[in-house]
């Protein structure tokens, strides 16, 4: 359970420091299988992936499912949850109490993104100040947490996560919400004011969805992996199909099981 305190500093700030989540033998599980999911050893059906082609955001290659060659280089592997090892530490008991917290009780709970992201060594590709939310995402209603785990030592060198403290209070600035603009920017991002998640391997922060948050590119010979978990509530629904997503906390929700190889 997280303290009343702890609550509170999330609210005002929009973002917490959960501490070590993962024990040595955890993590090198979930480092040892998202390697074999890359390296195309674990494979499953229409999971979306990314290659990471360094620099700028808008070269990035589009992400896409399937596999896309043996290579520790990609950027985004999203759809985790169909994996068990990655399944069971999404629906640890602390991360239900805290959807409970979000969403309401007796709310189901479901995963928008269960997704890895990585800068791989001496690559990475800058992602810009930006909201997680709106239009853009095509839902009914915004998901509003994000469990953020470090795979691998995060730091200032290796691209760790830059944010913005208590820029969530502003609410979405823009419809589609992943878009900051200059104007935007200037006025509530100082350079000053940057917070760095600076993260050992199996530490874990929580995200508002609407924190104002950017990260760089890798300048270290060491990767930067992460796992990355949107919960929301569990009845949304896309605007376009009327389509819903997997449920981990509630009625009907995912067990982790044998693997299903495609």
């Amino acid at each position: 359970m997280l303290s009343d305190s702890q609550w509170w500093e999330f609210y005002q700030q929009g973002f917490l420091r959960l501490g070590k989540l993962l024990d040595d033998a955890e993590l090198a599980a979930l480092q040892e299988r998202i390697d074999e999911i890359m390296l195309g050893k674990v494979r499953y059906e229409k999971m979306m992936m990314q290659l990471d082609g360094g620099g700028a955001y808008e070269d990035m290659p589009a992400q896409s499912a399937g596999f896309k060659g043996a290579t520790l280089d990609y950027r985004k592997i999203q759809d985790l949850e169909q994996d068990p090892r990655f399944l069971a530490y999404m629906q640890r008991p602390l991360f239900k109490k805290i959807c409970a917290e979000a969403y309401g009780a007796h709310a189901p709970v479901a995963c928008f993104r269960a997704m890895f992201m990585n800068k791989p060594a001496c690559k990475g590709t800058i992602l810009p100040w930006h909201q997680d939310g709106g239009s853009g995402w095509g839902l009914d209603r915004d998901p509003l947490i994000t469990v953020w785990t470090a795979l691998d030592p995060a730091t200032k060198a290796n691209g760790c996560v830059q944010v913005m403290p208590g820029t969530h209070r502003l609410g979405l600035l823009s419809k589609q919400g992943h878009t900051i603009s200059a104007e935007q920017e200037r006025q509530h991002c100082p350079e000053e004011k940057i917070v760095y998640l600076e993260l050992k391997a199996g530490e874990v922060v929580l995200l508002h969805n609407w924190l104002i948050h950017r990260s760089d590119v890798n300048k270290t010979d060491v990767s930067r992996r992460g796992f990355s978990v949107c919960y929301m509530d569990g009845r949304t629904r896309q605007v376009k199909n009327g389509g819903t997503f997997p449920i981990v906390f509630g009625e009907g929700a995912l067990k982790p099981r044998e693997m299903q190889l495609a």
